[in-house]
């Protein structure tokens, strides 16, 4: 896990998320550099460094990723930067009459991804995480942890890829081309396991927080689902099947999140947001995922 020193009088600034501070390099405009801030783990970064080499070297459209460096204190990557590139997200934005366009091309890259052998001896199993990273279920009530047991067992595993934070913020265009980022969490296994993931970011983050991220209010990320899983699956998305198995790993995944921070785990669903604790563990998985329309459609949930 060696990395190589960076200097940073070499790099301008050039951005900031939640974790991680980009530079342009200020000879090559072709370079840039994400340094994921001071405290953020070590071995996280080089996870992430080796996941984003890996989505390349599998023929999958990512931007090229190259050195493993840090800055003495913190750590992250040296990769190509995409000039004039617009993500799905911010095309949506400010385009919002481009959606069919939009969700049809997002939809033809999800199944090239979702249609990709995995390399399971590199690649982590989506199934195998969960059930370790969800270990005894002990944090949760019985009920809950046999609802999310019933849900796993669910599922099997399927050699294919998978994103792992499957948006449309995460993918950008540039003069037609079009590439995955934030593949840090590239994973094998069924593609309802994404599909999930883009349900809750649609239907179970406050408003500020999807505006902030995606570009979008949770209404117009939800229409954009609905045109999306019609490019997709075509006819059978709104079916019950599909309802079923999207519901499924939402449960799970909505565990993995309450098990991640549990004291800010009501934000992300807003079921239990405001009831007390062990109340709100208990909505949230029993509850979460209950459906009364298409899938992207939750009763009653309005963040």
């Amino acid at each position: 896990m060696e990395a190589k020193k960076v200097n940073l009088m070499e790099w301008g600034y050039f951005g900031e998320g939640g974790t991680a501070v980009s530079f342009c390099n200020k000879q090559n405009g072709n370079l840039f550099l994400k340094l994921n801030k001071a405290g953020y783990p070590e071995q996280l970064t080089w996870e992430e460094f080796n996941a984003s080499k890996l989505f390349g070297e599998m023929g999958l459209p990512t931007p090229a990723v190259y050195d493993y460096v840090t800055d003495g204190e913190r750590f992250g990557y040296v990769g190509e930067r995409i000039k004039g590139k617009v993500s799905f997200a911010r095309i949506l934005s400010n385009e919002p009459s481009r959606r069919e366009e939009i969700a049809r091309r997002f939809a033809l890259m999800a199944r090239d991804l979702h249609g990709t052998k995995a390399d399971t001896t590199r690649m982590k199993s989506c199934l195998d995480n969960f059930r370790s990273y969800l270990g005894d279920l002990s944090f949760v009530p019985s009920d809950v942890a046999d609802k999310v047991r019933k849900c796993l067992d669910r599922f099997n595993d399927v050699p294919f890829c998978l994103h792992g934070d499957f948006n449309p913020g995460n993918v950008i265009s540039n003069e037609g081309r079009e590439y995955w980022i934030g593949v840090n969490s590239f994973m094998y296994g069924d593609p309802y396991w994404d599909l999930a993931t883009l349900y809750i970011i649609a239907n179970c983050i406050p408003s500020r927080v999807v505006k902030e991220r995606y570009h979008l209010s949770p209404s117009e990320l939800r229409a954009f689902c609905q045109s999306f899983g019609r490019h997709y699956l075509g006819d059978s998305w709104d079916s019950g099947e599909v309802r079923s198995r999207i519901q499924d790993a939402v449960v799970v995944r909505c565990c993995a999140l309450i098990r991640r921070n549990p004291r800010n785990a009501y934000l992300y669903v807003p079921f239990i947001r405001g009831k007390k604790f062990l109340f709100r563990l208990r909505l949230a998985i029993m509850n979460g995922a209950r459906n009364s329309g298409t899938p992207f459609d939750i009763a009653g949930c309005k963040a």
